[in-house]
Formats: C-alpha cells, sequence, structure tokens
C-alpha cells in the first residue's frame, strides 16, 4: 500500500521552507508545503481566500492524482486549511467515484476555529500583547521570535531571521469551515509552548470535541516549533499518524 502524500502548512510569520528540515527526514513520503499568499505577500493580502486557495490547490492537485493525503496545520494555518477541505476529504470523493483525497488532519498547536470565527475573534477580539502591528501596511509581526517560537531550537536565532510580516487581515478574517468536523484528526499538543500556551490548545480542542468532533491528543516536551526542537520523536509522531509501525 502506497504511503499518503504529506502537506504540510506552517503557521503565521513562517516561510514555507521551514519544514524543509522534516520533510528531509521523511524520505519515503511525498511532501509539499503551502506557501501562503499573507506571509509571502503580506502587504497585498486583504482577506482569507488567497491562502484557503492555496491549501486546496495543493490537495486537489493530489488527490486528483489519485493520492491520499495528510495535511499537518501548525499554528495560525488550522484556520485556513479548516476552511480549505470542502469535498476534497476521501469519503466525500470516494461517493462521487473519485480516487485519492484526505485521510487525516494532523495540528500541531494550532487554531481549530469554529465556521464564521476568526483568530483574533475567538480571543475576545484582543490580539495577544506580543504582536506588533503596522496599521499603515497591514501587516503584523511577532516582537521576540526568538523567545515565542525557537527557545528550544538548536540555532533558534537563525530560524527566526527566516520569519516574515504576516497580513494582518488573515488573523481577523473568519474561518469558511471546520474540516476536523468531517476528517479523521490528531492533534500535537506542545507542552512549553510559549507562543500557544498548552491550556489554550487543551480548551481549543475540548471545546471543539464538546461540539462533536473526534480528535486524537498527544503531547510532546517541546515550545512552538516541535519539529525542529526534537526531529527525531517528531518524525515517528507523523509515522505513526500516517500507519506505519515505528
Amino acid at each position: 500500500m502506497s504511503k499518503p502524500t504529506l502537506i504540510f502548512a506552517a503557521g503565521a510569520w513562517y516561510p514555507h521552507t521551514i519544514f524543509d528540515p522534516i520533510i528531509e527526514k521523511l524520505p519515503d513520503y511525498r511532501s509539499r508545503s503551502v506557501a501562503f499568499p499573507s506571509i509571502q505577500q503580506a502587504t497585498s493580502v486583504v482577506d482569507l481566500q488567497p491562502d484557503i486557495d492555496a491549501v486546496s490547490s495543493l490537495v486537489q492537485q493530489e488527490a486528483d492524482a489519485g493520492h491520499d493525503v495528510i495535511v499537518i496545520a501548525h499554528s495560525w494555518a488550522g484556520l485556513p486549511v479548516s476552511s480549505a477541505l470542502d469535498g476534497l476529504s476521501k469519503s466525500e470523493r470516494e461517493k462521487s467515484g473519485q480516487k485519492g483525497g484526505v485521510v487525516k488532519l494532523i495540528f500541531i498547536a494550532a487554531f481549530l476555529p469554529n465556521a464564521g470565527e476568526s483568530l483574533i475573534g475567538a480571543f475576545g477580539g484582543m490580539p495577544p500583547p506580543w504582536y506588533v502591528l503596522d496599521e499603515e501596511n497591514g501587516i503584523v509581526t511577532p516582537s521576540d521570535p526568538l523567545v515565542l517560537f525557537f527557545h528550544d531550537v538548536p540555532d533558534g536565532a537563525e530560524w527566526a531571521k527566516l520569519l516574515k510580516p504576516h497580513a494582518w487581515a488573515t488573523q481577523n478574517a473568519p474561518a469558511t469551515g471546520a474540516a476536523y468536523f468531517n476528517i479523521p484528526t490528531a492533534y500535537l499538543l506542545c507542552e512549553d509552548d510559549r507562543a500557544t500556551p498548552l491550556p489554550v490548545q487543551q480548551v481549543l480542542v475540548e471545546r471543539a470535541r464538546r461540539k462533536g468532533a473526534e480528535i486524537d491528543t498527544e503531547k510532546i516536551k517541546t515550545g512552538h516549533t516541535p519539529w525542529l526542537a526534537m526531529p527525531d520523536q517528531f518524525v515517528a509522531y507523523i509515522k505513526k499518524q500516517a500507519g506505519e509501525s515505528v
């Protein structure tokens, strides 16, 4: 049985290349990364749709090629990923005689939106205190990415330099769907996360469960970027979620 394609979607500010080190450790899998317009061209993006389209386009390509797909969404990427998968699950495609499709979602310290809910809206309309907003250019940056995202990552300071401004509009734009209700879902809780603290992650998961979502959780003792902090453990987790004995 062929292995599923892995599609990685990084959180706000992270370049899509941030997953390259972990992709190199998964040579038996076909892997792709989403390049979000709101990070690549932050000042020109005014809503979430370009990011939703970036996810759905990659998934559609892999599904149409007959591949099973696992989407791995980190942090903010839970918002566009949850909105992008209508009609793209394997179960939905099978009903219309199509092969391929999304067989699992994996969220990493990620936002789990309700349909119609934005990230900022979910937290009472107030951004975290470490958001640095440039209203004139419509972008937001983190005040101290090394401390927030990479405090436990080897060469964390070098990774922090690769971050880019993010379109402020996409932090406020509402999700258009909640795919985790319809697709088997796992959530990796990051215990030492300083950006999205563990209690916040747990609240998001429990809220989704109360609405009927079935979400398997595991914990990893890292900060916000577990695949760089504990790559071997992260690889083992991904392989297990993909159905591989490790």
